[in-house]
């Protein structure tokens, strides 16, 4: 039963989008799009969250956009940073969860969307969409970035896990038989595969990145920045009973049904 709550007053414009909680700060990091921050709750009293300060994730480099997500671990606070235009490299910029004092940026590919690290805090993995630009003029290749923490933020090491070696006419033909979705005007397998979701196990061995745009997810080695695999996700008959939906987001109604 929810208990207390914090109202940004925009509606309808990712004003409260991913939420991190720091147990130690007892602090709730909530993505702010609307304003290219991240909001700072106090949620001591988790009946009345408080908005106490705000982080302008522009500062933290030249050209920077939104902030699309957040992490916490251990007194860091991970926010990935897309750039401005967004089809251009971001960054992960790291803040101290007590202070809010800037640590240092690490950079990333293109449109970080999400950002997590390992259970016991070692390394941050990043799915970087890639989105491209309306007319397809721009689109940069999909990744996934490693950070690798064992000397600090400020010695930090970076691989990125790319999906070149899926570009070869085999490979793709591979691919798109077993029923990943790649359909970009004149887009390569690199460039079409959009990551933007990742779970990790909890051995902190291996992530699951989810390939949204494409019906499939990316299996990555996590110490080695290494896509292992794609896996595709099956196709499901909308037109049998039980699994009617919604088709459409753009004509403001609920129209639930077989298609």
């Amino acid at each position: 039963d929810p208990i207390g709550t914090y109202n940004s007053g925009i509606f309808d414009e990712s004003a409260a989008e991913i939420v991190a909680y720091d147990a130690a700060t007892q602090r709730a990091f909530v993505v702010n799009a609307n304003d290219a921050s991240v909001d700072v709750l106090d949620i001591s009293d988790p009946t009345d969250p408080q908005k106490i300060a705000a982080i302008d994730v522009t500062l933290a480099g030249p050209s920077l956009g939104n902030a699309n997500s957040v992490a916490v671990n251990g007194g860091l606070l991970a926010v990935a940073v897309e750039s401005s235009p967004k089809q251009n490299d971001g960054l992960v910029a790291f803040y101290a969860t007590d202070s809010l004092a800037l640590l240092g940026t690490v950079p990333a590919g293109a449109l970080p969307d999400m950002v997590t690290f390992t259970p016991d805090g070692r390394y941050v993995v990043v799915a970087n969409e890639a989105e491209p630009d309306d007319n397809y003029l721009i689109d940069p290749e999909g990744s996934i970035t490693v950070i690798d923490l064992k000397k600090g933020v400020g010695k930090a090491k970076v691989k990125t896990a790319d999906f070149g070696k899926f570009n070869k006419d085999k490979k793709r033909e591979k691919l798109e038989k077993a029923g990943v979705r790649i359909f970009g005007p004149n887009a390569t397998v690199a460039q079409d595969l959009e990551p933007e979701y990742i779970s990790i196990d909890s051995d902190g061995k291996t992530a699951y990145v989810a390939l949204q745009e494409n019906n499939a997810l990316a299996v990555l080695d996590i110490k080695q920045a290494r896509v292992k695999k794609i896996i595709a996700l099956g196709f499901k008959d909308h037109s049998v009973a039980g699994n009617e939906l919604d088709a459409s987001n753009k004509d403001d109604a609920v129209n639930i049904r077989s298609w």
